[in-house]
């Protein structure tokens, strides 16, 4: 998801490669995830808004906080561990002991001769387990200078590199997730349902990099975690207030999408690739379209696009037109989507036409968001698109893609959800974006 949607609205999403342009929990194809953790089930009253003043919802059954693996490297030649209390390293299989380490003494680890190198000596154990030794105390582990609640694991993987995972209590993860995705200034109940949506996502998304040893990533691919030093106490406060709930759909986890504004219309989650889910529907967003940096203009030439487009594998030599049917918000065609944003755009060139897939083009652009049109030529001089069609005769002429919203428009709006806050609960605002879902509990 963004890594701050306040901060960086302005930018062109939270990413590098596909992440780049995808804000929000990034948007790969949904898929089916079996989740471990099992939500319970919701009572009669946890369906939709909760009654004003009511008291925590009939149906909750209290249950252990589950641990969740989260990767936050891959491909280290190293690692160096420390912790502000004394703590303990063990083999991860078995339990065994290896070490204890004196408060504050760093521990480095290295790979040689296909074995993990503690402090210089090798070990048999593919797999150890930083801890801090007193549990009850309120310790931290820090690696590579980052501090972390949960533990810390060193896998050796198969290229002979070490991967580093901190497996930690999933609220203690959504605590340091919420503010890099959501300003801690922005009004608590907006926050509330952010970190419904993150402790969601991360249900979900269980099992999506089982094969490097964790649940989730700590990057824009998964969503951004920072630990310790990413918390908020506003941010604290949410994931308080919502203690393990989560978004269902017929008893799983949602796919919790989010992004950073709508633009005035959130898309339907096949809009981006992937497949139609019923709680992912395409809904009107006014509180977004106010938003005063929801409008965007992107600006290249004619000839510029045609490079662009060539590099991508569509080799259409000078471009002739543009067809694209004039964009309104919230209704589709042929070209477009039910949201109004690019299903494709007809390129005509000088060596051939082709149609490129709106996500596509979003990549090969670099555009904010699919919920655009084209133009030509800036400002007040630009001649909108009113025929469905742009002719450019001028490889220098300037093409405007002019649209709005940021990222991929799925789910909950950050700034949609900021401007709601100011009159509805955080579960007026999630059943705004998500549709027919219904709030379980982790535990």
């Amino acid at each position: 998801m963004i890594r701050n949607g306040f901060s960086r609205v302005l930018q062109s999403f939270c990413m590098v490669a596909v992440v780049l342009f995808f804000s929000g929990a990034c948007f790969a194809a949904p898929k089916e995830v079996k989740p471990t953790m099992t939500p319970d089930k919701p009572s009669a009253e946890s369906r939709g808004a909760t009654k004003p003043g009511a008291s925590e919802p009939r149906g909750r059954v209290q249950k252990e906080e589950p641990v969740i693996r989260v990767g936050l490297s891959d491909g280290q030649a190293s690692a160096v561990v420390t912790a502000d209390g004394e703590y303990v390293i063990r083999d991860a299989a078995t339990g065994q002991g290896i070490d204890k380490i004196a408060a504050k003494s760093i521990t480095t680890v290295s790979v040689k001769n296909r074995k993990l190198v503690v402090n210089g000596k090798a070990i048999s154990a593919q797999k150890i387990r930083f801890s801090i030794a007193d549990s009850r105390s309120a310790r931290y582990l820090s690696v590579a200078g980052s501090k972390y609640r949960g533990d810390i694991v060193l896998v050796l993987a198969e290229d002979q590199t070490i991967t580093v995972v901190n497996e930690v209590k999933l609220d203690d993860y959504i605590g340091g997730v919420i503010s890099e995705e959501m300003s801690p200034e922005w009004p608590l109940e907006a926050l509330k349902a952010q970190a419904v949506a993150a402790r969601t996502f991360a249900a979900y998304s269980l099992g999506i990099h089982d094969a490097d040893g964790y649940d989730v990533c700590a990057s824009t691919h998964c969503q951004v975690y920072g630990g310790i030093e990413s918390e908020s106490p506003a941010g604290l406060r949410a994931v308080s207030a919502t203690r393990g709930e989560i978004m269902a759909y017929q008893g799983k986890p949602i796919y919790a999408a989010f992004h950073s504004s709508s633009g005035g219309m959130t898309a339907g989650s096949e809009e981006a690739g992937g497949n139609a889910l019923p709680y992912l529907k395409p809904v009107r967003d006014p509180q977004d379209a106010a938003n005063t940096n929801s409008h965007w203009q992107v600006t290249l030439s004619a000839k510029e696009l045609s490079a662009k487009l060539s590099a991508a594998g569509f080799r259409i030599g000078n471009i002739k037109a543009v067809e694209l049917t004039p964009l309104d918000i919230g209704k589709g065609a042929s070209d477009r989507y039910p949201s109004g944003r690019i299903k494709q755009v007809r390129f005509i060139g000088s060596l051939q036409t082709v149609n490129v897939p709106g996500p596509k083009l979003r990549w090969v652009v670099g555009l904010p968001s699919t919920l655009a049109d084209v133009r030509r030529g800036t400002g007040k001089k630009a001649a909108p698109n009113t025929k469905g069609k742009i002719e450019f005769s001028d490889p220098n002429a300037e093409v405007v893609f002019d649209g709005y919203g940021r990222g991929h428009g799925i789910g909950m709006s950050q700034w949609g959800a900021k401007a709601l806050a100011a009159k509805k609960t955080y579960r007026e605002i999630l059943n705004h974006y998500y549709k027919d879902v219904e709030f379980s509990w982790l535990f």
